[in-house]
Formats: C-alpha cells, structure tokens, sequence
C-alpha cells in the first residue's frame, strides 16, 4: 500500500505539500495541486484519517446516544442523521444506555476520549439534583486540544445556556391526543405513560391533565399508569385494567409500542376496538399503519429530528466556539387518524417512515 512519501516522490513534491493538499490548505498552488492528486489516484493512497485527526483536533466522527435500539422510534432518527452526515462527510458512532444514567456518563467520557467532534444526545438525565447538575456541567465543558465538543439533546432541552436540542412539545402533543377522545365523547380515559420520572412523561402527564381541565371532565388518577416502553407493558397494564373492572371507554399510550400492546390486549379479551375502548399512540411508527385496528397516532417527525440534529451539529461545527448562541430546534406533530380510534378512518399504510 502507498504511502505519503510515495505520493511525493511520484508528484516530485515534498511531502509537506502533500499534506497541505490532503488538508485542502490554501497555500497550494492549483498546478502543484494537480500533481499530488494525480499522483494520489494513480498509486490508491488513502490518507489515514486518525492521524489526520489528531494533528488538526478534528476526525469527523459524531456520536449518537440513544436510550435503546430496540425503540423503533430511533430507527428513523438514526437514518436522518446517518444521511445528513454522509453528505457532510462526518461518519457516526452510536451507542446506547438503556436508559441508566450511569452508562451515559460513561459513553459520554468513552467518546470524548475517541475525540469525536460532537455528541447527539438522548439523554436519562431527567432530575434536578446535585448529581445531575454537576452531570450538565460537564456535558458543556467537553472539549479536546482547547476545542469545544458540542452536545445536542433529542427530544428536550436540558437546563443549560449552553447545550442546543431538537425537541417535540410533548405537552402539547398530549393534549391535543386527549382532546380529539374528548371530543370523540369518551369520558374514561386511562394514559398509559413512561415512567413517571421521565421527563417527557411528565410533559405527557400535563397535557393529559390540562385536556380535561379545560373540558370540565374528571379523570381518575389511578388511570395513569407507567409503561417502560414495551409492547408487553402496554399489553399488560391494558389487560390489568379491563381485568379489574376499571371503566374505560379510551385509552392514550405514549408511545405506539405500548398501544400495540393495549390493542393486542383488547383482542384477546374480546373487548371491541374502537367501539368500547379507543386507543392511540404516539410517534406513528410504521406498526402503527400494520396492526388490526390501524393505530391513530400522534406523528412525531422523526427523521427529520434526525437530520436537524446533524445539520445543527455541522453549524456548530463551523462557528466560533466564542460567539455560540444556543438554538432549540421545536419540530410539529400532526395527528394520524385510523381504525383505533374510528372505524371508518381510512387506512393508512405507510412505506416510509418520513
């Protein structure tokens, strides 16, 4: 294999003109530049690109953090960012923390080590105590070679000046879930949430709370019940509930996993969907245009969270660390109606997922 002296001695250059070529330094003259590429394709050489990224602190590597591979909702977030990254020629690494804090402090130190250039983040950090705290300080004070390695969060902002995010109003989208069953006439609605310190969870919860305030209906607040996330879970608090009798007329998953769950439950109990019991999700993933009843979902923009990550992250990139100003992307939802919820929806069947 060729190595850089090979490639001078070809381009009859020294090999610290190859070097500024390779690094697309200015201070090369078009002609001279000609040769050492012409000499590079000729002989196959490909630059070592670690050690290029040591000497400049930088080696177009990004980091992605999720809470688990098995949430297919991060399927579509890692293929935006994934796209938007080859086209700018960064190339990620991902990593996940089943949702345990301490596994995310350890890859955040694991990468800053790997000297990545920026960290996409979803993080567990959801309390406000001095451990967490001290846990954000650091996340804004990641650096290498006096650089700053920026952090971006996913789906909410943290409590920092300093740290960008791409988030959802999770509030909002919880509302305006409730407020379609309310307006469907269902007056017994169970939500079955993410853990209840979730923070996300607890934006859920609000807008859950916030719908049937303003529509003058109570709710039981035994109906509010953490899933983890699963299908079992929702299958399990959903069959949990019809079992002992609790009366429900709908009920608003936080995310789609679980409603599959609470459908499939619905099914084996034989409790009709969306006559007795409607159901819907939330993030429309492609399960949700699959399953019998097609699942209405509140449809979070995945990909694009993706990509508006990874483009925010190239910005950053590009700009002085000194002037940074910190930027929290806000991305829509819109809702998808189906058979869970009414029978005559269209169904929808979804190829793609953005």
């Amino acid at each position: 294999m060729a190595d850089i002296k090979d490639v001078a001695r070809q381009a009859g250059v020294s090999i610290s003109t190859v070097s500024r070529v390779i690094n697309g330094s200015k201070a090369v003259s078009d002609e001279l530049k000609m040769r050492v590429e012409s000499a590079i394709n000729e002989l196959g050489y490909r630059a070592n690109s670690v050690a290029q990224g040591l000497k400049a602190s930088k080696t177009n590597k990004i980091a992605i953090i999720i809470t688990s591979v098995s949430r297919t909702f991060f399927t579509s977030v890692i293929e935006g960012a994934n796209e938007v990254a080859e086209r700018l020629g960064y190339s990620l690494l991902i990593a996940e923390t089943h949702d345990k804090l301490d596994r995310e402090i350890e890859l955040i130190e694991s990468f800053v080590s790997q000297w990545v250039d920026g960290i996409i983040l979803a993080s567990s950090a959801y309390a406000h105590d001095a451990r967490t705290l001290q846990y954000i300080q650091r996340l804004e004070s990641l650096e290498k070679k006096g650089r700053r390695i920026p952090v971006i969060t996913l789906e909410y902002a943290m409590d920092s000046r300093y740290i960008d995010a791409v988030v959802i109003d999770y509030e909002k989208a919880a509302y305006d879930a409730t407020s379609y069953l309310l307006k469907l006439g269902r007056r017994k609605i169970a939500h079955i949430s993410l853990p209840k310190n979730h923070r996300i969870g607890r934006m859920r919860i609000a807008g859950f709370e916030r719908a049937h305030e303003e529509f003058g209906v109570p709710y039981d607040p035994s109906h509010i019940i953490a899933g983890d996330y699963t299908t079992y879970s929702g299958y399990q608090v959903a069959r949990n509930l019809i079992e002992e009798k609790h009366d429900i007329d709908a009920i608003f998953c936080a995310n789609d996993q679980m409603a599959v769950g609470a459908i499939k439950a619905c099914e084996e109990l034989e409790v009709p969907v969306p006559e007795q019991i409607a159901i819907v999700g939330n993030d429309d993933i492609f399960a949700a245009s699959i399953v019998s009843p097609s699942l209405t979902s509140i449809s979070v923009p995945k990909y694009e969270m993706g990509a508006a990550a990874m483009r925010r992250m190239h910005e950053i990139l590009q700009e002085d660390a000194a002037k940074h100003l910190r930027q929290i992307i806000t991305l829509s939802t819109a809702f998808e109606e189906r058979e869970s919820t009414l029978k005559t929806a269209k169904h929808s069947l979804k190829y793609l997922e953005w």
